[in-house]
C-alpha cells in the first residue's frame, strides 16, 4: 500500500515545479540575450559584401596579384589595401583591376583614391545597389571577439575568429593587434564584430596567429576625402602624402632631445621614439679586438611597390676596442667598416638617382669626426630622398665609434636638420 500525500504537500510540490520551470525559462532567456553569433552565422549574413580583388596583367590576361575587398556603400564603392593594387598605380598601362563577387562573376574596377601611409585604397565597381558593410563607431575592449574575412591563397572566401588586443605601441602608424590567423590573399578584407560592422581592414601577419589591421577611422577619413575630390595623378598623391607624413614625425623628433646611453666611452642616441625598436650584441671572444653593436629601427615601413619601402628610420652604433691589433691594423679595421656601411635601403636605377656624397672632418663636443653624407632622390617623387650619414671618431688610437644613420623618404631640409640633431646627441667621455 502506497503512502498518500496530504493535499497541502501536493500543492507545495506543484508550486515548486512551477517555480523551477519559470526559473529555467528565465535562465534560457538570459543565456540567449548574451549569446554570441556563431562564426557560420556571421559569414552567412555578410558574405555577399565580400570580394576578391585581382590585378590582371593585360598582355597575358592572367592574375598577377590577388587580395580581398568589400563594399562600403550601396553605390559599389570598394575598400581594399593599397599594396594589393600597387602594381596598377605604378604601371596602369600594364595592369588593370577587377573584382570577383560571390557569384563568381568578374567585374572591371577603377581606382578612386589611395592612402599609402595607412595602406588603403578605394575602388569603384560597375555594380549598383550593392550589399555593404557598415563601418563601426563602437569603442572596443581587449578580448572582444573579431571575425576576419578574406580570400586566403585563392582558396575562396573564408572566415577566421580572433580576438581584439588593442592598438600596437611599437609602430609608427597605428595598427590593431589581432590574435587570429591572417594568410596571403586576405589583405584588404574586413574584420568585423558580431553586428557585422567593420572595425579594421586586414593588412599584415606576423605568423603564429598574430595579425594586424588598419583601424577603421583611416578608412572613414579616406572615404570622406574621396567624396570631395577624386585624384587624377596618383603619383602626385603619393608624393604629397609622403612629404606631409615625413614632415610631421621628423619635426617632432628634430625638436625633442634624444634619450642617450653609454656605449664604451661615448654617449650615443638610444630609443628615440616609442615606434623605434632597439637591439644590441657584442663580440667578446678571443678576437684581436672587441666590438659592441647597438641597432635601432622603425618596425612597419611604408610599402610603395615591390621595389620600394620607405618611411624608414634606422641607426647603428658600433664601438671598437683594440686588444692586440696595434695602431695601424686597428685603423685599417675601422676604415673598412666606415667604407662599407650597411643601410638596407631600397634601390634600383629605375626608382632612384645615383647617390651624391660629401665627406668632411668636423669637431663635435671635443670629438674629431670623419663624416660622410649621401643622398639619392626618388625619380618618380621629386623632393624626396633617401639619406645615409656615417661617421667615425678619430680621437683615440685604440678605440673608435662608428655610427650610421639611414632615413628613407625625407625632404632635403629635414634630412639636414635631423642629421645635425643626431650628431649633436653624441658625446665623448675622456679617459
Amino acid at each position: 500500500m502506497h503512502p498518500t500525500l496530504a493535499p497541502t504537500t501536493v500543492k507545495l510540490l506543484n508550486v515548486n515545479n512551477l517555480l523551477i520551470k519559470l526559473l529555467c525559462l528565465a535562465l534560457l532567456s538570459l543565456t540567449s540575450a548574451f549569446s554570441f553569433a556563431t562564426t557560420e552565422e556571421v559569414f552567412e549574413q555578410y558574405q555577399d559584401s565580400l570580394l576578391q580583388i585581382r590585378i590582371i596583367d593585360k598582355s597575358t590576361n592572367s592574375k598577377s596579384t590577388i587580395g580581398s575587398g568589400f563594399f562600403i556603400d550601396q553605390y559599389g564603392t570598394i575598400a581594399t589595401n593599397y599594396h594589393v593594387i600597387a602594381k596598377h598605380v605604378f604601371k596602369p598601362e600594364q595592369y588593370r583591376i577587377e573584382y570577383v563577387s560571390q557569384d563568381g562573376v568578374a567585374h572591371e574596377a577603377d581606382l578612386i583614391h589611395i592612402d599609402v601611409i595607412h595602406d588603403l585604397a578605394l575602388l569603384s565597381g560597375d555594380a549598383v545597389d550593392t550589399p555593404f558593410l557598415k563601418i563601426s563607431n563602437k569603442t572596443l575592449n581587449k578580448g572582444m571577439r573579431i571575425y576576419t574575412l578574406g580570400n586566403p591563397l585563392d582558396l575562396g572566401m573564408t572566415i577566421v575568429e580572433g580576438t581584439y588586443n588593442g592598438l600596437t605601441k611599437d609602430t609608427m602608424n597605428e595598427r590593431i593587434l589581432l590574435s587570429g590567423a591572417l594568410n596571403s590573399g586576405m589583405s584588404g578584407g574586413p574584420s568585423v564584430i558580431e553586428d557585422g560592422s567593420v572595425i579594421g581592414v586586414n593588412v599584415a601577419t606576423a605568423g603564429n596567429g598574430i595579425g594586424f589591421l588598419v583601424p577603421q577611422k583611416f578608412l572613414v577619413a579616406l572615404a570622406k576625402e574621396a567624396k570631395n575630390k577624386t585624384p587624377k595623378d596618383f603619383m602626385e598623391v603619393i608624393q604629397q602624402q609622403l612629404l606631409s607624413n615625413q614632415a610631421g614625425y621628423l619635426d617632432v623628433l628634430s625638436n625633442t632631445p634624444f634619450p642617450t646611453k653609454l656605449l664604451g666611452s661615448y654617449t650615443v642616441p638610444a630609443k628615440i621614439a616609442s615606434y623605434i625598436n632597439c637591439w644590441g650584441d657584442s663580440k667578446q671572444d678571443d678576437a684581436p679586438y672587441r666590438k659592441s653593436n647597438s641597432y635601432c629601427a622603425t618596425k612597419n615601413n611604408i610599402y610603395l611597390n615591390g621595389s620600394i619601402n620607405t618611411g624608414t628610420i634606422r641607426y647603428n652604433h658600433q664601438y671598437f676596442e683594440d686588444v692586440e691589433m696595434g695602431r695601424f691594423r686597428f685603423a685599417h679595421l675601422v676604415q673598412t667598416y666606415f667604407s662599407n656601411p650597411s643601410a638596407s635601403l631600397s634601390g634600383g636605377k629605375e626608382n632612384f638617382t645615383e647617390y651624391n656624397c660629401k665627406s668632411d672632418y668636423v669637431t663635435q663636443q671635443d670629438m674629431l669626426l670623419k663624416t660622410a653624407i649621401c643622398l639619392k632622390e626618388y625619380k618618380k617623387f621629386p623632393g624626396l630622398y633617401d639619406m645615409i650619414l656615417i661617421f667615425t671618431t678619430l680621437n683615440e688610437n685604440d678605440k673608435a665609434l662608428i655610427s650610421t644613420l639611414a632615413l628613407a623618404g625625407v625632404s632635403y631640409e629635414n634630412a639636414v636638420k635631423f642629421s645635425k640633431h643626431y650628431l649633436g646627441s653624441f658625446a665623448w667621455k675622456r679617459p
